[in-house]
């Protein structure tokens, strides 16, 4: 009974530590924490992709030439990078995330 009482008592300090720390780095990157993040993202080469544009031009029956420009950018949704933010901190290599 004890040990049972015990176990109940560390899963859940375990778990309130566990997401303690997962939120607290949610919340300290999105208050813009963490220094300057203009060196790590010079160097990230999914921050610095140029987009990919489709140039398409056509001709109506009328005459008109119609151009249709499409253009694709490579966009990180915001929990994409904070898993990579997270990887990097256990990451002992020092290379950016990116770079795996």
């Amino acid at each position: 009974m004890r040990a049972a009482a015990w176990k109940a008592r560390a899963a859940l300090l375990y778990s309130v530590g566990g997401w303690t720390a997962l939120f607290g780095m949610m919340y300290y990157t999105r208050q813009g924490g963490g220094g300057d993040d203009a060196p790590e993202n010079e160097n990230d080469p999914q921050t610095n992709q140029v987009p990919h544009k489709e140039v398409y031009t056509s001709e109506t029956p009328l005459g008109f030439q119609v151009r249709t420009e499409i253009i694709y950018k490579d966009v990180q949704p915001p929990i994409t990078r904070l898993l990579r933010r997270v990887v990097s901190f256990f990451d002992s290599s020092g290379n950016p995330p990116s770079e795996k």
